[in-house]
């Protein structure tokens, strides 16, 4: 049985390496193969990978088909229609949103504000009707409502007006991944609510009766408002509420700065450690006050007094995790509680093995896209790692007084989950903390002992008595107060998170691999000379591997020698140089790497909620392939989809020159920067006009366009650039390959570089204005002739570019022409062989549940 529930779980995982979700009949064929195997009795073995692979594509083939037709069509022509459905998540009333009293900082502050009327909010909606015609199949679908005038509940049903998408996302190397997050939790559309024209306050209030339909909000929902309304005016109040409803969305930036540079963000998820710590209090105290009891009726003596503990365990448990919304982490425990539990009861000894196993088997089956998540690894594999640990060191952790058996179970399975998960957790956050080792020892305890049982007393007993209920909410607030100001004091420490390039995330998983092969399977080496040879080889490249990782972090604000003269390379070798294209929506962005320094081309849109592009996408590639700083940043315009984020990028990395002609932008986005005055400089700016050149790290950059202004006022543009001001440039390497960015210039601007330069012909183009009408003459693209065009453009956005007149032009002249919406993102590699082409979807991420 083990076998087969392994060999399940292993095709599981090998059915995510598919490019595409495969057809009915491949599906149909994969049952037949499993059923061939199954009867012959050397393949029999291999049924668990076919029956693996063959529920989770039949999951994702089905995910796929979840969208009538009829709304396929109407997205397609971009309509509106109504829907009609049940709120899931849980929602914050904004009208108990912590009261104005509250200490707390300015983000905390303009949070709280974002809580009140008239703003976004962000929702699941289970559909049930689509313009009144009920659906045989209800799905799930994401939504945002601006300015609504509602308070949304949990369970209760609305009917809205929506304009939808089907499931996309930002597809770029080393950022996160939305599509597999929206798939994970089995959203199969995105979109907005469209508000009705203004009217008057009777007409408001008429609408609004009409949106929502006569229903009752969840159990859970009124808990939440109820205790919402009694909590204490305090800073860590928003804690307080993940740990007991696993509401994070108050959760501030100093929060989860706090958080997670001390690796203690797992402590405010509601997981196993949650559950379990529940469930066994909850056993134990049971069991202590049956004992204490004079039960002498014959009826109480034979009841087993064991089965009405284990049922209050697992009813509070499963009551505790309903709170917390069934999440992943939760759902995992319960099983395994469950199993443990059952087995108890009949006599069934389940193995660690055997029991992690059939968990496993439970939660594919019962949620198989749980895979997509980080916290399905992440949770069953610190399972894995206490029990490993448990089993290698029980010799050792036996020995001694109960007090110090705890104290060391404590530090050495602490020890090996922070060595051990710190492959997992580089792998998926790109991060690690150096102190999380010293923070968990004192959090792990502490919340475990106080936080957390004081924090579930008070949901506990909120319906009996409110004014307990508050005295348990200080109870517990105070004690996370002081266990706050140690993780703040560690969070301050230097260099306490430092974030990882892909290389030195490569590095800790080798460190891993070798730190588990260490603590783990040296007992099986029988021969000793070799184990100790193994171990002291073993301790040689860790310790390599780490120095290397520390230095390499702490030469990160250290500029690099560059081996280059204003004419190129001192050597005649050439560099291979890259030209990354974003994916940034309805945006422009292009990244031009050589020997890890870069220059950036526009930063795409930045956004009033203060999303921007540039920390979503730039920073985050940035950050994974180890580029440290911007030697400089061009700005085609001023537009916001091109030059918006720029004040997060000065904010975050070093930034040695922006070239942009309007004089007013620095100013514009000093004012935010308060603390980073020194930052923002005048001679920082330079302009950008034709015949300018610069010669870096071996390219030539001309600039063909604009031209230079008659008069110096004309270049104080202060942000009302137009698009034929765009800053053009040709980038010329030794070899002679050519690379021309646009930004958003017109055919007549085209026109005026094709008299200008005459002899002008180029191997890769970014097309003008995201392929517009506008744009993209016939003489201009006959003349360039490039051999890859790139179109940066949002996915099925409202303008429909690349319009269908443009994309033909190109085809006709046999150009390959590349989109961000379809592709995602675009690397080109120029080397000494010629031009290397790579886009995320096809390439770089080519699997069906990522795009």
């Amino acid at each position: 049985m083990d076998w087969w529930l392994l060999t399940f779980f292993l095709g599981a995982i090998l059915s995510l390496f598919l490019a595409e979700v495969p057809t009915i009949f491949q599906l149909f064929l994969l049952l037949c193969l499993a059923i061939a195997f199954y009867f012959h009795k050397k393949l029999r073995s291999s049924v668990g990978f076919c029956l693996g692979a063959l529920w989770i594509l039949t999951q994702a083939y089905l995910y796929h088909s979840q969208l009538p037709k009829l709304v396929i069509d109407l997205v397609q022509d971009k309509q509106s229609f109504f829907v009609e459905g049940e709120v899931l998540n849980i929602q914050v009333n904004p009208l108990n949103v912590l009261s104005e009293n509250v200490t707390t900082t300015t983000s905390r502050s303009n949070q709280h504000k974002s809580q009140q009327h008239g703003v976004t909010k962000r929702f699941n909606l289970l559909v049930k009707k689509i313009n009144e015609e009920p659906l045989n199949t209800p799905f799930i679908i994401r939504l945002s409502w601006q300015k609504s005038t509602i308070d949304l509940a949990q369970g209760q049903k609305i009917i809205v007006n929506v304009k939808l998408k089907p499931v996309h996302g930002l597809a770029n190397v080393g950022t996160f991944n939305y599509v597999s997050w929206l798939k994970a939790n089995n959203i199969v559309a995105t979109g907005y609510v469209v508000n009705p024209p203004k009217k008057n306050s009777q007409d408001v209030t008429s609408d609004n009766k009409k949106n929502v339909l006569p229903t009752n909000s969840t159990v859970r929902q009124g808990l939440f408002d109820q205790y919402l309304g009694l909590s204490p005016s305090h800073e860590l109040t928003p804690i307080l509420l993940a740990l007991t409803f696993g509401e994070r969305s108050l959760l501030n930036d100093e929060h989860w700065r706090v958080l997670q540079a001390t690796g203690t963000s797992h402590l405010i998820a509601i997981s196993g450690l949650h559950i379990g710590l529940l469930a066994g209090s909850t056993f134990f105290m049971v069991m202590f006050i049956v004992h204490k009891l004079p039960l002498n009726n014959p009826r109480w003596q034979r009841i087993n007094m064991r089965y009405i503990a284990i049922a209050v365990s697992m009813l509070l448990a499963t009551f505790y995790a309903y709170l917390a919304g069934f999440s992943l982490p939760t759902q995992r425990a319960l099983v395994m509680l469950n199993l443990y539990w059952c087995s108890r009861l009949v006599g069934i000894h389940f193995s660690v093995k055997r029991l992690l196993l059939i968990t496993l088997f439970i939660i594919l089956m019962i949620s198989p896209f749980s895979l997509l998540t980080a916290s399905f690894w992440l949770s069953f594999y610190a399972v894995a790692i206490i029990f490993v640990t448990l089993w290698r060191f029980k010799s050792w952790l036996y020995q001694g007084s109960a007090p110090w058996r705890f104290l060391k179970s404590l530090l050495i399975i602490q020890l090996a989950l922070t060595l051990m998960l710190m492959p997992i957790t580089a792998l998926f956050f790109q991060q690690m903390s150096l102190v999380s080792l010293l923070a968990n020892l004192i959090a792990v305890p502490w919340m475990s002992a106080v936080s957390i049982p004081t924090a579930l007393l008070s949901v506990l007993l909120m319906p009996f008595s409110e004014q307990l209920s508050q005295w348990l909410m200080m109870l517990s607030l105070q004690s996370l107060s002081w266990l706050w100001y140690f993780l703040d004091l560690l969070s301050n420490i230097p260099h306490a998170m430092v974030v990882l390039s892909l290389e030195q995330q490569l590095c800790i998983v080798v460190f891993g691999v070798l730190i588990f092969v260490m603590l783990y399977l040296s007992p099986f080496i029988v021969n000793k000379v070799i184990q100790k040879s193994a171990m002291s080889l073993v301790v040689l490249v860790a310790l390599v591997l780490m120095t290397s990782l520390v230095s390499g972090y702490l030469r990160s604000s250290q500029e690099q020698t560059l081996i280059v003269t204003e004419q190129g390379p001192l050597t005649q070798k050439f560099t291979p140089w890259q030209v990354v294209f974003f994916d940034v929506g309805q945006g422009l962005s292009v990244l031009i790497t050589r020997n890890k320094q870069a220059i950036l081309y526009d930063t795409g849109a930045a956004y009033p909620s203060g999303f921007t592009l540039s920390e979503a996408v730039i920073l985050p590639y940035l950050q994974y392939s180890a580029i440290k700083k911007l030697d400089k940043v061009i700005l085609s315009h001023s537009d916001n989809d091109h030059a918006g984020g720029i004040g997060a990028l000065l904010e975050n990395i070093t930034i040695d020159e922006v070239i942009s002609n309007d004089k007013g932008i620095l100013n514009a986005i000093s004012k935010p920067l308060v603390s980073n005055q020194s930052l923002v400089s005048d001679n920082m700016l330079s302009d950008c006009h034709a015949k300018q050149s610069l010669s870096w790290q071996g390219l030539t950059f001309d600039v063909l366009s604009p031209l230079v202004p008659e008069s110096s006022d004309a270049v104080l543009n202060q942000g009302k650039q137009k698009n034929d001001d765009s800053c053009v440039i040709l980038i010329t390497d030794r070899l002679g390959h050519k690379l021309l960015l646009t930004g958003d210039i017109s055919a007549k601007i085209e026109q005026q570089l094709l008299t200008r330069y005459p002899l002008l012909q180029v191997d890769i183009l970014q097309v003008p204005h995201h392929g517009s009408k506008t744009s993209s003459s016939q003489a201009f693209i006959e003349q360039l002739s490039p051999r890859v065009a790139l179109v940066s453009a949002g996915y099925l956005n409202r303008w429909r570019m690349p319009v269908t007149a443009v994309s033909e032009r190109y085809r006709a002249n046999n150009i390959k022409l590349l989109t961000s919406a379809e592709l995602g993102q675009v690397i080109i590699t120029i080397n000494e062989s010629g031009i290397i082409k790579r886009s995320y979807v096809e390439d770089l991420r080519p699997f069906w549940f990522s795009h």
